[in-house]
This record gives C-alpha cells, sequence and structure tokens, in this order.
C-alpha cells in the first residue's frame, strides 16, 4: 500500500500521523467545494460549514504535529518523554470548535435580523448530501482508529465529525424548506448548528482537560495491578498505589507491598523483581514496588494493632492502617502507623489524629500514637 511507505502504521504513532493526513484530505476537499457552492448561493449556513471543514482540516494539521512530537523519544529537558503533546492537539481542537461555533453564532443572529434571498438548486442539495455521508463515515473512521490505540486526541476529532454531519444536514434543511416554501431559515439554521458545535467543544474540552491535569486510573489497570501482587503467596497486603501518566504508553506506577517481616532482604527482593517485571509485561507500564515489612506472630504487636484498627473503625468503618509498628515508650507504647484516608473523609488530617489520640489515651493512658496520613491517589 502506498501509504504505508509513509507512515509507520505498526507504531501508535504513526498510526495517529496517518489517521490525521486522512481527514486534512477530507476536510480541504470539502471545503473548497462548499465553499464554492456557498459563494454561488449567498448561503451563510452553506459558507459558514465551508469554514468549518476548513477550520477541521487545521485541527487535523495540529492533531498530526501531536502524534509527531508524541513520538519523539525521552531527552535530558523531558525525561518521561512527549506523549503529552497529543493531549495538546486534542485541546486545540476542542478550543477550534468552540472558537468556530461562538463565530458561526455571531454570523447567524446576522442574518436571521437581516435575511437575504438564497440561490440554491438541487445541485446544491446532492453536494451537500454527499458531504454529510462522507463526514459519517471520517467520524466511523476515526472512532475506530481511537479505540484502535486509545487516543483521547482522535476521539475528539470523530465527536467533531459527527457533530458536522448534524450541521450540514440541518443546512440541507434550511435549502429544502427554501426551494420548496420559499421560507428562508438560514439564519436560525446556522444559530442551531452553532449551538451544537458549541456544545461538542465544551464537551471535548472537558474530556480532554481530565488527563492533562491527572486524572484518576482506569479501575480495570488498577484491579488488574492488585490482582496480581496480591496472589502472589508471600505478599501480605498492599497499600499507597500511585500511577502517573505521561500520555499512552507512558505510565509509571509505584506501589508499597506488605510480606512477612521474617523474610529475608534477598528472597524479598528476588520477589519484587519478579513481580515489577510481570506487571510491566502485562500491562506495559513501568513499576517501582517498595517493601513493608510486617511482624508476624508477636502477642504485644497483634494486640495493639488490633486495638488500633477497632479505634479506626469506630471513627469511621473506611478507615484503614499499614505500617504498623510498635516502640517502648516512658511506662507506655508507642504505636507508629500509616491511615489510608477516603476522599470524602470528614474530618481534616490535625481532628482525626487528635480523636485517635482521645480515644487510645482512655482506653491506655500510657500509650501515645504517632500517625501518617495517606490521601489516596488511586
Amino acid at each position: 500500500m502506498l501509504w504505508k511507505k509513509f507512515f509507520n502504521l505498526s507504531t501508535r504513532e504513526g498510526y495517529g500521523q496517518f489517521v490525521s493526513v486522512a481527514g486534512i484530505c477530507v476536510n480541504i476537499l470539502l471545503s473548497v467545494v462548499k465553499l464554492i457552492i456557498g459563494l454561488l448561493s449567498g448561503a451563510i449556513s452553506i459558507i459558514a460549514d465551508a469554514f468549518n471543514n476548513l477550520s477541521d482540516a487545521g485541527t487535523s494539521a495540529v492533531m498530526l504535529a501531536g502524534f509527531r512530537i508524541a513520538a519523539k523519544p525521552a531527552d535530558e529537558e523531558h525525561p518521561f518523554g512527549h506523549g503529552r503533546a497529543e493531549y495538546l492537539a486534542g485541546l486545540f481542537i476542542a478550543a477550534a470548535m468552540i472558537l468556530v461555533g461562538g463565530e458561526l453564532l455571531h454570523s447567524s443572529v446576522k442574518k436571521m435580523i437581516e435575511p437575504e434571498a438564497l440561490n440554491v438548486d438541487g445541485i446544491t442539495l446532492l453536494v451537500l448530501s454527499l458531504s454529510v455521508a462522507a463526514k459519517f463515515f471520517l467520524g466511523i473512521f476515526y472512532r475506530h482508529a481511537a479505540r484502535k490505540i486509545n487516543s483521547a486526541a482522535i476521539a475528539t476529532a470523530a465527536l467533531d465529525s459527527f457533530t458536522d454531519c448534524l450541521a450540514t444536514g440541518v443546512v440541507i434543511i434550511s435549502v429544502v424548506t427554501w426551494i420548496n416554501f420559499g421560507v428562508n431559515i438560514d439564519g436560525g439554521a446556522g444559530i442551531f448548528i452553532a449551538a451544537f458545535i458549541l456544545r461538542g467543544g465544551l464537551t471535548s474540552l472537558k474530556e480532554i482537560l481530565n488527563p492533562l491535569l491527572g486524572d484518576r486510573a482506569s479501575p480495570e489497570l488498577i484491579d488488574g495491578i492488585k490482582k496480581i501482587v496480591t496472589n502472589t503467596p508471600e505478599v501480605l497486603g498492599v497499600h499507597d498505589l500511585i500511577v502517573h501518566s505521561y500520555g499512552a504508553n507512558r505510565i509509571f506506577v509505584s506501589m508499597h507491598v506488605e510480606m512477612p517481616a521474617t523474610l529475608k532482604l534477598l528472597a524479598a527482593h528476588e520477589i519484587v523483581d519478579r513481580l515489577e517485571k510481570k506487571l510491566q509485561s502485562t500491562f506495559q507500564i513501568s513499576v517501582t514496588l517498595h517493601i513493608d515489612p510486617v511482624v508476624i506472630g508477636d502477642k504485644a504487636f497483634d494486640e495493639h494493632k488490633e486495638l488500633a484498627e477497632k479505634i479506626l473503625y469506630d471513627i469511621d468503618s473506611r478507615l484503614s492502617l499499614h505500617d504498623f509498628r510498635i516502640v517502648p515508650y516512658k511506662t507506655g507504647r508507642k504505636l507508629i502507623f500509616d491511615v489510608a484516608v477516603p476522599w470524602n473523609f470528614l474530618m481534616n488530617d490535625r481532628e482525626l489524629r487528635k480523636e485517635f489520640q482521645r480515644r487510645l489515651i482512655n482506653l491506655h493512658s500510657d500509650d501515645r500514637a504517632i500517625i501518617h496520613l495517606d490521601h489516596q491517589y488511586c
């Protein structure tokens, strides 16, 4: 195939570039044809639709640049690579949709106040109908590509294409109404189209901002990682799972793994090393695991841990502890541990520490607690 000479379709970035170039070609062709028809007919909605397609070609070009930049390897200034450039391309597409929608709204309101006669015929309807078909199949193509390589930018372009189908469909209704009834609804049709373009742009903007700001990792990835680790016989539990994404296929994960304190260091390291390699090959992620030793079979340790867990449960059943240890403190003991705090927990850190301390002293006046609070990232 000809395109295989220019694009490496076996890579995510190469496939994205191929999709972007296809979008540029289709949108430029549609823009030129619609602009000619719009100028000949005087229909503001057709001219606006032509410029909408031209802006789509521009955003496809930005998407192409985004995939090219994303394909660049990590360097000294960007040690995690350039994968987020793709998100910036999607952000530009969403912003362009909003800009085009706003300008179209302004022009359509003026056209509604001062309507003009339209010069349209059956040829106009035919070309516009073919345009709808072209944008629909381009949207299908985009949607398939977005799912195949999990691309937010291409998904935004797909939504834009389907919005264009609706927009051009409204233009066709406007033209048919003029031909058959002599009623000019061109301005109103333009306002309707602008509303849908603005809605699509704002929706896309919200979706593309999430990964840029740092959204939550997918439940499937979180559950999959925990399942593999906890199914290891020597692992007693996991906590402090953190997932950082720097673009598709550039995900970095860290997690604490609880193991028996009696396990020899070399043996524990071998287990963790094996787990890291398995997670990396299964999910195509970079993984760092930290070992937390857990004391087993010590009566005093178990009693104090159960006491701490009961106090936390009485405060809020969602609270859990880890990294628990005890050290002598005057005539009593000092309980040192971390607490995993849920997102919608009502107490602040100071209030939670104070409440735990109060309940602990009521039960064991000589004991104290040092608590580190972990706010969940996954």
